[in-house]
């Protein structure tokens, strides 16, 4: 993320409203601070909220800037995680992968009759593909959080994602051969939403169960 000033919520950055026009041929130039990325990083990806996306912008030396930018205040750095992500609508799973972590989103619609919380057996050949992953990955503990749509309410939606996530737990223990891991299960209820509730696309995507531990 660009850098910020100590005493500011803005980045420490050049000026720009954005609004100019420019004509066939034209520039501006702009500036903004980033982070030094790691010495074995040769390019960058650039996006901004104006314009498109500047792909493999070589990094390389250059004269130290103005000592009013290079000597300005800034707060602690922030670098955030690349998430990859990935949807398999017809097998009812998807996935974001961290540098360190995965996470896993199992359908309820695939895992589970409607308002039960007993596994299908369709359920089981996910399970095993999840406890392969399990099995290969060095964690230490397994995520297991269950959740449910908005509608009905949580009186009904909660108790059902703790039996849903309990379930899938349970199936788990069996089926991953790693010893000495840890479980941590809960159920949210309709809480922390996925997808829109006044669709019915938005309201599946929130039937879920997932599934995270360390690489």
């Amino acid at each position: 993320m660009p850098l910020k000033l100590t005493d500011e919520e803005t980045c420490h950055c050049s000026s720009w409203r954005g609004d100019e026009n420019l004509g066939p041929g034209g520039s501006i130039d702009i500036w903004v601070a980033f982070p030094s990325p790691p010495e074995d990083i040769e390019s960058m990806s650039v996006t901004t909220p104006v314009t498109p996306d500047f792909l493999d912008i070589p990094v390389t030396e250059a004269e130290a800037p103005d000592s009013a930018i290079a000597d300005a205040p800034v707060a602690e750095p922030r670098v955030l995680d690349i998430r990859a992500y990935q949807d398999d609508i017809e097998g009812g799973t998807a996935r974001t992968d961290s540098g360190d972590e995965t996470t896993i989103l199992l359908s309820s619609d695939v895992l589970f009759e409607l308002n039960e919380s007993d596994l299908t057996p369709e359920a089981d050949d996910v399970l095993r593909q999840v406890a392969e992953e399990i099995d290969n990955a060095s964690a230490s503990t397994v995520e297991i959080d269950g959740y449910t749509d908005n509608t009905g309410n949580d009186r009904i939606n909660k108790p059902l994602s703790e039996d849903r996530a309990a379930s899938v737990e349970e199936r788990l223990r069996e089926l991953v051969t790693r010893e000495g891991l840890g479980y941590e299960v809960a159920g949210h209820g309709s809480a922390d939403p996925v997808g829109d509730n006044r669709t019915d696309e938005g309201r599946e995507k929130n039937r879920r169960v997932t599934i995270t531990f360390a690489k």
